[in-house]
């Protein structure tokens, strides 16, 4: 009897067995489908396209406005090249003590000159005296005119020390600042370099560069400042060659508070051979990054964008100069980075259908 009864069981169990899988086998086509069915119900609509091989999104004015996208015409710009180069700041410990050395002559050759009004006025006195029955012997007349000739001698040997230390300058530092020792009229940026409130910047310029003119200007960081540079006035050629004998030399004055004698600095200068370059100005805000690249957006006809590369290459204040790109074209400014993930939500929906 009870084997019976477990036989039946057993039995019971099969059949129960066998129709659950009879039923997953038959049932799957069909929950495959109502799946099938179910997501295509739910799908979103499409915003991406391609049109000649290029990814197209195409958003209604109210998705436009929905999304916080805007665009900007981008303007025409002219840009003027520049060069880059580079330059050092020098002593001029030199300089300053000859300098010194021109003053100190100078007050002596005053303190002559002066002398020589008093011994010329003493040897017309004797002579005088001489000549009125010889109230005065002749040799006190001529130990007056030998002081006056000494005195005459004096005068002529510290002017020929002047001229010598003037001359010495000008082959070491030029016409320019020479005239610093001699004071003469120059200009304040070269008084300041006395007082150490400018520095000395000698700047090598590639021979294709322009040539300086009074009044010109560069603009000069340090090394390690690129970001933060200043502007150094033109003063004269400079009389020696660079150590990195590029070019031609030059002397500059510029704001010592950020440089120091010795430093190697950075040099910009305008490029004056040509009238510039026209191209337009891309936004800072329009540009998104995607594979290490820069791109921009650029709204078509019929509320459509699309993606398109631009250069990085010269950067200004306001965004980055390029050619190539219509003026006036209608470029996403806010809102590009959600162009961007849409696209490549699209793209990755067709790599996996594939």
């Amino acid at each position: 009897m009870n084997k019976k009864i477990i036989w039946i069981i057993g039995l019971q169990a099969l059949i129960i067995i066998t129709l659950f899988w009879v039923l997953v086998f038959y049932g799957k086509d069909e929950f495959e489908a109502y799946q099938g069915e179910h997501e295509e119900e739910i799908e979103s609509p499409t915003l991406v396209s391609e049109k000649d091989g290029i990814s197209v999104v195409e958003l209604t004015p109210e998705t436009q406005t929905n999304s916080g996208i805007s665009t900007s015409k981008i303007q025409p710009i002219t840009h003027q090249g520049s060069i880059k180069t580079f330059g050092s700041v020098l002593a001029i410990d030199k300089l300053i003590e000859a300098k010194t050395q021109y003053v100190a002559l100078t007050t002596e050759l005053n303190i002559a000159r002066s002398s020589t009004q008093q011994l010329q006025a003493q040897l017309h006195r004797l002579k005088t005296l001489n000549e009125d029955d010889k109230n005065v012997s002749d040799s006190a007349v001529q130990e007056a005119q030998a002081m006056m000739n000494a005195n005459q001698a004096k005068i002529q040997a510290i002017q020929l020390q002047q001229a010598n230390l003037r001359s010495s300058v000008q082959l070491m530092w030029g016409e320019s600042l020479a005239q610093l020792i001699t004071g003469g009229q120059v200009a304040p940026d070269l008084n300041r370099l006395l007082t150490r409130q400018n520095v000395l910047v000698q700047v090598s310029l590639p021979a294709t560069a322009n040539t300086p003119t009074t009044g010109s200007s560069i603009q000069i960081s340090s090394l390690n400042e690129r970001a933060s540079t200043v502007k150094a006035l033109y003063i004269s050629p400079a009389t020696n060659a660079d150590i990195s004998g590029i070019g031609k030399t030059y002397y500059y004055s510029a704001p010592a508070e950020s440089l120091r004698v010795g430093m190697r600095v950075n040099v910009i200068q305008k490029d004056m051979t040509n009238g510039g370059d026209n191209g337009v100005l891309i936004p800072s805000s329009a540009v998104v990054w995607h594979g290490g690249k820069p791109w921009i957006y650029v709204k078509k006809q019929n509320n459509q964008f699309v993606r398109q590369p631009i250069s990085t290459d010269t950067e200004m204040l306001e965004g980055w100069f390029n050619r190539g790109i219509p003026e006036g074209s209608q470029v996403v400014t806010s809102g590009a980075q959600l162009l961007l993930s849409e696209e490549f939500k699209y793209l990755i929906k067709n790599e996996n259908e594939d």
